[in-house]
């Protein structure tokens, strides 16, 4: 009965997610968009999975205007008589000034209904909205002359078989006491210092004006020029205001700068025959199959009972990427050696089936494993009962209440070829489909809950 009820708290339950990237529009498709009808841009394509990113440098001087008070002496000096600068609003702060809810109808962006100044990925896409806000200055005085407030939108979006990448971007004015004086906008994208990043298709690189409850839009391609290895693309940007003749600018994307570091593409030839581009920032979830029971109830007892809790997101940490075949086959070598012997009772072909998997940087072997001895130890095990085969999972001291040792490093089973091949393959492909590189983290989804 002990043991019954240690299977009952180990079954795999429901796959919290399914995180395979959803369907989103190549970059030619985006391209040859209607661009000034942004709206044809909105509704279904929202991914079933995102992570927000850590905020960076929220209130770096280059996006307030704190640095422009600081200088008014300089530029009193200099004999200008007017000075724009920036500030970037929180979400209470957006919603106040635009006299809107935070989830504005008006977006465009499949973040648009999430809480503003953040960045969020999927393995294929990097979305943000940030409130700006505008500001002209008297620089005899130091006093604020007025204020326009604004709204920009980003979605950049990846090819996971062609190394290119789209980004739209939107820019609306949405509040303005400055509704006297021609307003234009303009900004400045660099994804790459060197020639590994061709940039097309610009409609921001030059002043276009607008005013009060109207908006910009517009998109950029890029590509990677490189054929091996990969290359990571670090986008910067620099928005530029002119209002009457006087200038402004704020920064955002690069290093040390408002979300620095944050607008990261990856572009690589390494994981197939072709190359592509991901966000690497994502961490993506590997779900086992429920077409592979006995595979799934195994990672999934192995998670639940190590100390360590491989793969399991919110328990322990992620898996990374062995991409070295010869490294993966010694990890094989060691967890799967002589030691490990076919269970009698496991329907046959039979295979040695090891978690964490050969081709990951926890590998026994790599965590100081020398014989598959030592790791935990499992096995399928089939009961016919009425004509009818069930197989289970079962363990030394399964009858006895007790459970694999907890402080193992490496587990091992005796499972069926077809279940053991059925979760490579499915692993293969996703790491084809993630352009999972070395080291690449990723989390395993086994049926438990998270948190």
């Amino acid at each position: 009965m002990v043991a019954a009820s240690i299977l009952a708290l180990l079954a795999p339950v429901t796959a919290n997610a399914n995180t395979t990237p959803s369907a989103r529009p190549s970059a030619a498709q985006a391209e040859n968009g209607p661009t000034g009808t942004p709206s044809a841009r909105s509704g279904a394509d929202q991914p079933s999975d995102f992570q927000t990113l850590p905020e960076v440098n929220q209130t770096s001087p280059q996006s307030t205007c704190a640095e422009t008070k600081r200088n008014l002496k300089d530029l009193r000096k200099a004999g200008q008589k007017r000075a724009v600068c920036f500030e970037w609003q929180t979400p209470n702060e957006l919603a106040k000034t635009q006299g809107i809810s935070s989830a504005s109808a008006a977006s465009v962006v499949w973040c648009g209904d999430k809480p503003e100044n953040q960045v969020y990925v999927t393995r294929d896409s990097l979305c943000s909205r940030h409130g700006v806000v505008i500001i002209m200055m008297d620089v005899t005085t130091g006093v604020v002359l007025g204020s326009a407030y604004g709204t920009l939108e980003q979605e950049i979006d990846t090819q996971n078989a062609i190394p290119e990448f789209f980004e739209y971007m939107k820019f609306d004015l949405t509040k303005s006491d400055l509704t006297s004086s021609v307003m234009t906008v303009q900004v400045d994208a660099t994804c790459s210092l060197d020639t590994s990043c061709k940039q097309n298709a610009d409609p921001w690189n030059k002043p276009r004006p607008i005013t009060v409850g109207g908006s910009i839009d517009g998109g950029f391609t890029r590509s990677w020029t490189g054929t091996t290895g990969n290359k990571d693309f670090l986008i910067s940007y620099v928005l530029t205001i002119n209002i009457g003749g006087t200038f402004g600018s704020t920064r955002w994307g690069g290093h040390g700068e408002q979300n620095g570091g944050q607008y990261k593409v990856r572009c690589d030839a390494e994981v197939s025959g072709y190359a592509g581009c991901v966000v690497p920032a994502f961490t993506p979830t590997f779900v086992v199959s429920t077409q592979y029971p006995q595979a799934r109830s195994f990672i999934g007892t192995v998670q639940a009972s190590m100390s360590t809790h491989p793969g399991w997101e919110g328990r322990g940490q992620p898996l990374h990427r062995e991409s070295i075949q010869s490294e993966a086959d010694k990890n094989r070598a060691v967890v799967c050696d002589s030691t490990f012997k076919p269970y009698a009772n496991t329907p046959p072909p039979v295979q040695c089936d090891e978690f964490p998997f050969a081709k990951s940087k926890e590998s026994g072997r790599q965590l100081g494993v020398t014989s598959g001895a030592a790791c935990q130890q499992y096995m399928v095990t089939s009961e016919t009962r009425d004509g009818q085969v069930y197989l289970s999972v079962i363990w030394p001291g399964l009858n006895q209440g007790q459970l694999p040792a907890a402080n193992a490093k490496c587990a091992r089973a005796s499972m069926p070829k077809a279940q053991n091949e059925g979760v490579g393959g499915d692993l293969g492909r996703k790491t084809v489909e993630w352009r999972l590189l070395e080291n690449d983290p990723y989390w395993v989804d086994a049926g438990q809950p998270v948190g």
